[in-house]
């Protein structure tokens, strides 16, 4: 989960956001679990089926092998139901990356004395 306030990520049932303080309130925590979007990544043209996929718990090669078996056998009509669906569905906010261990690691370049 991401705080809607600041963006930064949360752990799973955080009351509070680390970042900002944010209180986080059931109703805002499911609503952000449960919104149909477009990931940014895993997608195979416009990211539909697999946004369907992850809002309804399904696998994504079933969901794009049933929108292929729609289409062929639906002469067509399904394409613009997907470009509708393109068009409606929003894509899914940016993640903040992971933030390196400052423990100790150091990465490649780093002096040594």
């Amino acid at each position: 989960m991401v705080c809607p306030g600041c963006g930064s990520p949360l752990n799973d049932g955080a009351k509070f956001c680390s970042g900002c303080g944010r209180g986080m309130d059931e109703r805002a925590y499911a609503a952000e679990q449960r919104r149909l979007t477009r990931p940014r990544n895993g997608r195979m043209i416009a990211g539909v089926c697999i946004g369907i996929a992850q809002y309804f718990g399904w696998d994504p090669t079933g969901v794009r092998l049933a929108v292929c078996l729609v289409t062929f056998f639906g002469a067509g009509a399904p394409i613009f139901a997907y470009l509708i669906a393109w068009g409606l569905m929003p894509e899914s906010p940016y993640a903040l990356p992971e933030q390196a261990s400052t423990s100790g690691d150091q990465g490649p370049g780093a002096k040594t004395s």
